[in-house]
């Protein structure tokens, strides 16, 4: 008893009381209910474990565990310890944990556990295994980081379901080790499924030949993993996409007919029907979870493909229900339980009472909202089963937005465990080629720690406890250099940490003109240095390359800026050289694009052995075309003013050259979706479709129909600027008009002047004509608008003209922020969207 008093005059941390003048406990997740007591000699790395009862082999999977977290260095005569306890096993065993914390056995469950550590005991206390495997990676990370106190964990997880899945589709494609790698990692943080976002990846013995060549896993691959897994109480779940999303595969001519258009599958074509069914069967023989996800979310062309007459007659709905329902039977077959994402089903309520009531639906929203009662409560109020997915935002960036990450898994698994959901799959879309999963680390421990306990708040600190866990070092130095790197998401320039930054090109075509706005750039110059000075002081003591990963996005900022600042000036140099008929000046302008040149093939090998040693091959060369350009760029231009300075000639025009570089400190709309060539010479009348069910403003995939056929509303980005060049978009197309489409969000209702650099053009405003004013530069003709508080939609209707190109901008001293296409005119750009 005078123990226990002793140890309850320690420090309680958790339960809902206030540690904040204690000393954080090194574990993350933070667990349940900490009581840390008198100090204690560290218990050091050399570790035995020994237990009574325990079925053949506990003990030995759980030593070969601690083992291969690199522990168990220290000499032998230094060893202690540990007892595993199993609850039922022993009576004099469960009375002993009875001492340190009462009514154990019912308190931690399946996967809890009891921890302590004090100069009389050592042991780890579960129900299974599994709870031992969890005490396990506690003590793990209280010897990593010198522990010396006596300390009693009494832990359990809050949610059942604690899973990551991660997209490896559509930009990196893991190898096997370093999946293996990413489950050890998981594992110690208690996550206990790993899931992935698979389209064409996968290779299965019945159709072998969609899948990559360098970028795949073989069902082998996934039954090893899958095994793999299990070792470390993870599931491997099964996933595969199963209606939209489907290009990658539609893509090759042998399965183009099972298409019901270019992105989706059919679910009405029988060879569709039956590939679906042979693929998925497959992939549950090699996955070991219960649960399979068919996907089927972003169904954009629902209603629109060669099916569009019987979608017409028996309705969304059921078309959309009854595929699920094939699905639904393929899995039972295989003893699966059926996961689908739910955005179709809440688009479309009535789906949710056509399906089977056991179904799993897979709730998702990545923005950091005020209620998540919208991808809740359809749900709930059917009392159907469903999982909160929040998301770590990488899509389309150069580096994944954690500020955004952090408050949507703290916002959405809060409202989701209030609700009931049945558990947490937090996602990560590698979509892009700056998309690497080593950058995505600190939202996956986001996660994890909010997965086993959503009532922690920022007792003893996450950023802390992050850099213990995760570097073993207290410096601070990723942490400060991550969040550093989160400044540049609120700046115009770098918004939301886009990659349209990456996609622009460093010089014009020759012949063309190249729009550049340095006015942040002395700022964002000063939060990547300061990135940069974090990074290289972190010094970590694990998982090294983390750091290696954040240090590559800041330089790949520190030279895109440097670049734009170098070549504008170049600009300048060559104008007043051409003006002075004197190329002296010109002789240190080349050498710094050599220099600009070399750093450009610096970083594209520091890329490329990241990539090497994360992923399997596919994609990279597709990925290092954008380093080939610039650099490609870069050294014609320097071979051009080589020439020129050889030469007595005359300095031709600035734009034959290819660094005709406008510097302009207006915004520009980059951004847009466009549709088109409609084959006539006029603008049509109508808005944006002659068919009136899509004359409405757009999303990317709506389509248009003009005199019976059908045209597709496309993302773009402008790689000059801002200057969108139609003829080069849309090749051969003499006598037709195009659209382009943006919407501008305003806080308030205000009049504004557009300026628009083509002279053939209409103009609505929701829906709207606008008349062109007086033209003061010859190059641009002002619009005077006026745009309604909220969202406005901005339509140009354009027909080709000499030079088929056109730019946007506004007139206005406020700040301009845009998401793809979606542009915001207000003074807080601190509002982001996930999508």
């Amino acid at each position: 008893m005078k123990r226990i008093k002793a140890i309850l005059l320690g420090v309680l941390i958790g339960s809902g009381l206030n540690p904040a003048a204690a000393t954080p406990v090194p574990v993350l997740p933070y667990p349940q209910q900490v009581i840390v007591g008198k100090p204690l000699p560290p218990i050091g790395t050399a570790v035995a474990f020994t237990g009574s009862g325990l079925e053949s082999g506990v003990t030995k999977r759980l030593a070969a565990n601690w083992q291969l977290a690199g522990l168990n260095q220290s000499a032998q005569a230094s060893q202690q310890t540990v007892t595993l306890i199993v609850s039922g096993k022993s009576a004099k065993a469960n009375a002993l944990v009875d001492g340190y914390t009462a009514g154990w056995s019912g308190k931690v469950g399946a996967e809890g556990y009891v921890l302590v550590l004090n100069t009389r005991h050592k042991f780890i206390a579960a129900n299974t295994e599994t709870g031992l495997f969890y005490g396990l990676q506690s003590l793990k990370q209280l010897v990593r980081a010198g522990w010396n106190q006596e300390i009693t964990i009494t832990d359990w997880p809050s949610f059942a379901n604690r899973g990551i899945y991660d997209d490896i589709s559509r930009g990196p494609t893991p190898k096997v080790s370093t999946i293996k790698k990413q489950i050890e990692r998981m594992a110690e943080l208690k996550i206990n499924s790993l899931s992935f976002y698979i389209e064409h990846v996968v290779q299965p013995r019945s159709y072998p030949d969609f899948a990559p060549a360098d970028g795949k896993l073989t069902m082998d691959d996934i039954r090893e993993l899958s095994a793999y897994a299990a070792q470390f109480h993870m599931q491997l779940v099964g996933s595969f996409q199963s209606f939209g999303h489907f290009a990658n595969i539609l893509s090759h001519p042998k399965y183009q007919p099972m298409g019901e258009t270019s992105t989706m599958i059919s679910p009405l074509d029988p060879k569709a029907r039956a590939f679906l069914a042979s693929v998925i069967t497959e992939l549950c023989g090699a996955f070991n979870s219960p649960y399979f996800n068919v996907n089927c979310d972003e169904t954009f062309d629902l209603g629109k493909g060669k099916s569009k007459a019987y979608v017409d007659r028996v309705g969304v709905a059921k078309y959309y229900a009854d595929h699920i329902k094939f699905l639904y039977d393929v899995l039972k077959k295989q003893h699966k339980q059926l996961m689908m994402w739910g955005d179709i089903a809440l688009q479309h309520e009535e789906i949710l009472d056509l399906l089977p009531k056991d179904i799993i639906y897979l709730t998702w929203e990545y923005g950091d909202q005020k209620s998540y009662d919208t991808w809740i409560q359809p749900f709930v109020k059917r009392g159907l089963t469903f999982i909160v997915c929040p998301g770590i935002v990488n899509s389309n960036r150069l580096f994944p937005d954690m500020v955004m990450a952090r408050g949507n898994i703290n916002g959405f698994l809060k409202a989701g465990k209030q609700a009931g959901t049945a558990g947490v799959l937090t996602t990560i879309w590698d979509e892009g080629p700056m998309c690497f999963f080593h950058s995505d680390w600190y939202g996956v421990y986001t996660a994890a720690e909010k997965s086993w306990n959503i009532s922690q708040g920022e007792t003893g600190s996450f950023n802390e406890r992050f850099e213990r866990t995760a570097y073993n070092t207290g410096n601070g130095n990723y942490v400060k250099a991550l969040f550093t790197l989160m400044e540049l998401r609120g700046i115009p320039l770098t918004y939301n940490l886009a990659e349209q930054i990456w996609l622009q090109k460093l010089l014009p075509d020759s012949g063309k003109k190249l729009i550049i706005n340095n006015q942040d750039v002395p700022k964002i110059q000063a939060i990547v240095n300061t990135g940069l000075t974090y990074v290289r002081a972190a010094e970590p003591q694990l998982n090294h390359t983390d750091g290696q990963f954040l240090q590559f996005t800041l330089q790949q900022y520190q030279l895109l800026m440097d670049s734009r600042l170098l070549l504008a000036q170049a600009a300048d140099t060559y104008r007043t050289a051409q003006s002075q008929h004197n190329t002296a000046a010109l002789q240190a302008t080349i050498q710094a694009i050599v220099g600009l040149q070399a750093r450009y093939q610096s970083l594209k090998e520091t890329y490329r052995s990241l990539w090497e040693a994360e992923n399997q091959p596919y994609y990279l060369a597709i990925n290092l075309n954008g380093f080939d350009a610039k650099i490609t760029q870069l050294q014609q231009l320097t071979t051009r003013l080589q020439n020129l300075i050889a030469s007595s000639a005359p300095l031709p025009a600035i734009a034959a050259i290819g660094l005709d570089i406008k510097a302009s400190n207006a915004f520009y709309f980059q951004n847009w979706l466009l549709t088109g060539p409609f084959k006539t010479p006029t603008p049509p009348r109508f808005l944006y479709s002659e068919d009136p069910a899509y004359n409405v403003p757009p999303k990317p995939g709506d389509m248009a129909q003009f005199q019976g056929k059908s045209y597709r509303w496309q993302k773009y980005i402008s790689q000059e600027g801002g200057i969108v060049d139609l003829s080069d978009y849309y090749k051969n197309a003499s006598g037709a008009v195009a659209y382009a489409y943006c919407s501008i969000t305003a806080d308030s209702a205000q009049a504004v002047t557009a300026q628009i650099s083509t002279q053939a053009v209409e103009l609505f405003v929701n829906g709207t004509q606008v008349q062109p004013g007086n033209a003061v530069d010859q190059d641009e003709t002002p619009f005077a608008i006026n745009l309604a508080k909220g969202v406005n939609h901005i339509l140009l209707k354009l027909p080709t003209s000499a030079s088929w190109n056109f730019a946007f901008r506004l007139d206005t001293r406020k700040p301009i922020t845009n998401h793809k296409h979606k542009y915001s005119l207000n003074a807080k750009t601190s509002v982001h969207e996930a999508d």
